[in-house]
């Protein structure tokens, strides 16, 4: 009998986190990237995407697809605003520390890549708790399209197409959609989305990454 109860002990707990699991908007769908189209720059970076995503409990996959839409996976990335992977303004890398992280933090280096993934998932997180609702899953498509909006748009985009407003900025529509559009194809072998994203200039960051991972294997 003592067995039949630690039986039916771990059978609840595993139910109870189950359920917990299914509740959270975007908690990870699996240990790692699955994504079978995300380009090799951005794989390269899948061990500390994978920590970074079972810390702030949210999908590697989605991390994966707003790097590959940020840098391709260029850990030099610069847009003369934002920096590195997941492209963090220091700004709002400021405010991610103070507020956003495990553990507050008063030293950092944005350009160190585990740094910058770290600071990035747990932005991704933040905004996911502020736009994501269980009644938008089980697809969560339209919570992504919320956080990405968010992310390249800042909440008041966000708002905006969370109140059925619409959005005013073209970049924050074309990044929204695009990371829509990305999630959606996600369990596909290849990505119409990403093969715009491409042809639109992003051909140009795989270009500078591929060519940081081959300098970096020799």
């Amino acid at each position: 009998m003592a067995g039949l109860g630690v039986v039916l002990t771990l059978a609840v707990f595993g139910a109870v986190q189950l359920t917990h699991h299914l509740q959270t908007p975007l908690a990870p769908e699996a240990s790692g990237i699955t994504i079978q189209w995300i380009p090799d720059s951005v794989r390269r970076w899948q061990q500390p995407i994978n920590t970074m995503a079972k810390r702030y409990d949210i999908d590697p996959n989605l991390i994966a697809i707003i790097m590959t839409m940020e840098s391709g996976g260029y850990s030099k990335a610069d847009s003369g605003e934002a920096q590195g992977l997941l492209q963090i303004t220091p700004p709002t890398a400021k405010d991610i520390a103070a507020h956003d992280l495990k553990q507050v933090v008063h030293s950092y280096d944005i350009w160190d890549p585990t740094t910058n993934i770290e600071f990035g998932t747990a932005y991704l997180a933040h905004l996911r708790d502020v736009y994501g609702s269980t009644d938008q899953g089980p697809s969560w498509i339209s919570t992504v399209e919320l956080v990405a909006a968010a992310y390249n748009g800042g909440y008041t985009a966000a708002n905006r197409l969370y109140k059925g407003q619409g959005l005013t900025g073209t970049q924050t529509v074309v990044y929204s959609r695009d990371a829509f559009n990305m999630w959606r194809e996600r369990h596909a072998a290849s990505s119409p989305t990403f093969d715009r994203w491409q042809e639109r200039g992003g051909s140009d960051l795989l270009a500078k990454a591929q060519a940081e991972m081959q300098a970096a294997q020799h």
